[in-house]
C-alpha cells in the first residue's frame, strides 16, 4: 500500500482474485480469466496491473487449492483465513482522489465486492466514497469559479464533471440512507 493507506496496483489485482474466491471455489484457469477480464474491462489491457501472479497469493497463504497443486493442474482454489483478512483491509483501503484507470479500477473492485464487509465497513466505505467526490467538487468548482469565460470549451466542461460528482454525491448518499 501506499502510505496514505491506498492501494498499489498489484494490490488492485489481489483484492480481484480474493474477493472472487471469497464468493467461492474457483479453478485456477477460470480464477485467473475472471480477474483479466474484469481489470481489462475497467483500464484495458496492462501488463503493470496483470503482472501479479496467483502463484504468488498461494505462496503466502492467503489461498490455498482444495485439490491438485495449482496452476499446473488447474487447482480448485479457495481463499484462507489470513486471505480473508487481507481482503477485508484491501476493500477498507483509502480511496486516492482524482481521476486515473489505477483508481477507477480500485473503485470498481470496492462496490463489487463491497457486499462482503460488515455493515458498519460498508457504511464507513460509502462515506469516504461521498468525502472524497465532495473534495473532487470543490475542486472543480474552484477552478470553475476562475475560469475565463472565454476559455473555449474548459467552462462548458467543468459544468458536465461539476454534475456527474454531483450525482455521484447524491448517489452515496442515498446509498448511506438505506
Amino acid at each position: 500500500m501506499y502510505r496514505d493507506n491506498s492501494l498499489v496496483p498489484k494490490e488492485a489485482i489481489r483484492l480481484a482474485a480474493l474477493g472472487l474466491l471469497a464468493e467461492g471455489d474457483r479453478p485456477y484457469g477460470d480464477l485467473a480469466r475472471e480477474v483479466r477480464e474484469f481489470a481489462t474491462r475497467i483500464v484495458g489491457p496492462s501488463l503493470d496491473l496483470l503482472g501479479t501472479s496467483i502463484e504468488l497469493l498461494r505462496f503466502e497463504g492467503l489461498i490455498e487449492p482444495v485439490d491438485g497443486r495449482g496452476m499446473e493442474d488447474n487447482a480448485v482454489l479457495r481463499l484462507t483465513d489470513s486471505g480473508r483478512t487481507a481482503l477485508t483491509e484491501y476493500l477498507t483501503s483509502t480511496m486516492r482522489p482524482g481521476v486515473s484507470d489505477l483508481n477507477k479500477l480500485v473503485l470498481a473492485l470496492k462496490l463489487r465486492f463491497i457486499d462482503l464487509l460488515s455493515d458498519e465497513d460498508r457504511e464507513e466505505q460509502l462515506a469516504a466514497l461521498e468525502m472524497m467526490y465532495a473534495g473532487e467538487k470543490a475542486r472543480l468548482t474552484d477552478l470553475r469559479d476562475r475560469a475565463d469565460r472565454g476559455a473555449g470549451l474548459l467552462a462548458a466542461w467543468l459544468d458536465l464533471e461539476i454534475d456527474q460528482v454531483e450525482r455521484r454525491i447524491a448517489w452515496c448518499r442515498d446509498l448511506i440512507s438505506n
